[in-house]
């Protein structure tokens, strides 16, 4: 006897005649016939014969005919889609976030700022400031927050996306300028030690040396290592330019030593200064021609105290007088050799591929004055002194064999019309020599006169940062816009200039780039500049350096300031 089913699909029903021994496939094979639908897509349903989807073995027919109580037409709803999927390949098929390794995020992420050539067009790696490109920077994070117990920062996302639209603007003009964002702080803000001195690796770590005698490697929003100077605090900090992999990373001076590091923060020498002294100013640089050969310079700041009291007493016999006679002439040789090494400048040479058996050629310049700060300008090494006198040295091969260099006296100088002494000296551009004025402090040299070996530059203020033009002799411009003598300057890839000034003015200033190339054009009478735009952040600070972006062809970077005991970040 043929029992009479209901087929319901969708919005259509079918009527489908069941007879005796009658399959499940059978019965699928006339529903594919009326629906189109493959038997493989078929998904039977009637709850009150069987329970879940029709089995393929199972019998339809006795399932439907042997059941007692049913009326005898039984309704089954089918479930399935005619439509067919196409097959896609593995590497075809949608890929979700959660699936993904984290290098395969990175290289997805990487290829979205790619233009049709590969070419990254707006991803920016600033690498102290940022994590690596990829899942690590989707932090997911709101505003402010603490990355671990010494950094605290905007969110990496936030970051990101900061910097990428000063990438893509840099694109459409010229200049690329600080968002004056304040975006990260490494230290503990609690520390007792402050930071004297940065300096940025070419991998991008940064590198701050403390009033304690630590330095710490900072790479990757962490602090990577923390080690020790040799001894006494740390006054100066900076990268060893190099030329191979084996060349040395960084170097500390400070507590009256200088200590050589590779990058990843192994000590490899260690040099003492003169005996009651500390390096006042340190700088590096490659001889000019020469560039597997580079050279450490430093001068020497006085720093063994006099007691006054030590001759307050008067002799009473002569065995007295003749015992303070000889500690008078012991204590006047101490201060003519301590006199002689703050006025001379001691240069160390040193060629690429030794590796870390450091063999380094020694010199001393002399100088008729303290020297108070060195700079190297295009392999050449300039220093400053006390008597406001600028000094240039060019290298020279030493007769006959010319296998070591000397330096020699090329240019010399002086500024004149106001008692002043150098403060601090920048490169800033070709030929330009930004130079920091401050008044005279030693009464000695109040009465100062011309140096017959000298060219003579007049200026009219005793404080501020100075243009000067080495190749014409003069001074192009005055930035007059502190209220103290100004300590740091930092010049921006983009042509521009920050100025820190001392601790009675705390303030950052910028200098544009137009305003400065206007400022140094070609003409007889030397522009003062006043109005230069006061930077929010990082405030008052002790040293400025510039964070890069990894790819050298990018314009976009961040500021590190040195601000007591931590690092700010602007960006």
């Amino acid at each position: 006897m043929a029992t009479q089913t209901k087929l319901k699909w969708g919005k259509k029903s079918f009527t489908i005649s069941i007879e005796a021994s009658m399959s499940t496939a059978d019965y699928k094979s006339q529903v594919q016939t009326l629906t189109g639908l493959p038997p493989t897509r078929q998904k039977l349903l009637c709850p009150k014969i069987w329970k879940g989807a029709l089995k393929d073995a199972d019998k339809i027919s006795d399932l439907i005919l042997k059941q007692r109580g049913i009326p005898q037409t039984a309704v089954i709803t089918l479930i399935g889609s005619a439509e067919t999927l196409e097959e896609k390949s593995p590497s075809g098929r949608v890929r979700f976030l959660e699936d993904m390794t984290p290098d395969e995020f990175s290289r997805l992420e990487m290829s979205q700022y790619q233009d049709v050539d590969g070419d990254v067009l707006d991803i920016v790696d600033i690498a102290a400031l940022q994590k690596e490109p990829g899942v690590e920077r989707r932090d997911g994070k709101i505003g402010m927050y603490q990355y671990n117990r010494f950094v605290t920062g905007l969110p990496q996302h936030e970051i990101s996306d900061l910097l990428r639209e000063r990438k893509l603007s840099s694109l459409s003009r010229e200049e690329n300028q600080l968002n004056d964002i304040l975006a990260m702080t490494l230290g503990m803000e609690l520390r007792r030690a402050y930071i004297n001195s940065l300096a940025v690796l070419a991998n991008g770590t940064i590198v701050s040396g403390l009033s304690d005698g630590h330095v710490q490697l900072w790479h990757r929003c962490r602090m990577v290592k923390d080690v020790k100077h040799a001894t006494g605090c740390v006054d100066h900090v900076l990268n060893f330019p190099s030329s191979n992999q084996d060349d040395p990373g960084f170097i500390t001076a400070g507590g009256g030593a200088i200590c050589i590091w590779s990058e990843d923060g192994r000590k490899m020498l260690d040099m003492h200064s003169f005996q009651g002294t500390t390096p006042g100013s340190v700088v590096t640089g490659f001889i000019q021609g020469h560039e597997n050969t580079k050279y450490l310079a430093s001068s020497f700041r006085i720093t063994r105290e006099v007691n006054p009291n030590q001759f307050r007493l008067v002799p009473q016999n002569d065995l007295e007088r003749r015992r303070r006679a000889e500690a008078e002439l012991i204590e006047s040789a101490i201060q003519n050799e301590l006199s002689r090494a703050s006025k001379s400048v001691k240069v160390w040479l040193y060629g690429s591929g030794q590796g870390s058996n450091l063999q380094l050629q020694e010199q001393v310049i002399e100088s008729d004055s303290t020297v108070t700060q060195l700079e190297d300008m295009n392999g050449n090494l300039i220093y400053g002194d006390e008597k406001g006198c600028i000094t240039a040295l060019m290298w020279r091969f030493n007769e006959p064999n010319q296998s070591t260099f000397s330096a020699h006296k090329a240019l010399r100088l002086q500024l004149l019309g106001c008692r002043c002494s150098i403060a601090s000296l920048k490169s800033v551009r070709d030929n330009i020599l930004a130079v920091s004025i401050g008044s005279l402090q030693n009464e000695q040299l109040q009465d100062m006169q011309a140096l017959p070996t000298s060219t003579p530059l007049y200026i009219s203020i005793a404080r501020g940062v100075l243009l000067v033009d080495l190749a014409t002799k003069t001074v192009k411009a005055v930035l007059n816009a502190h209220d103290d003598v100004v300590k740091c300057i930092c010049p921006l890839p983009n042509g521009s200039i920050l100025t820190a000034g001392g601790k009675m003015d705390a303030k950052v200033c910028l200098w544009e780039s137009n305003v400065i190339a206007d400022a140094i054009q070609d003409g007889d009478e030397t522009k003062t500049l006043k109005e230069a735009k006061k930077m929010k952040e990082p405030g008052y600070v002790f040293d400025l350096k510039v964070l890069p972006d990894s790819d050298p062809t990018s314009k976009v970077f961040a500021i590190a300031g040195a601000r007591y005991n931590v690092i700010k970040i602007v960006i």
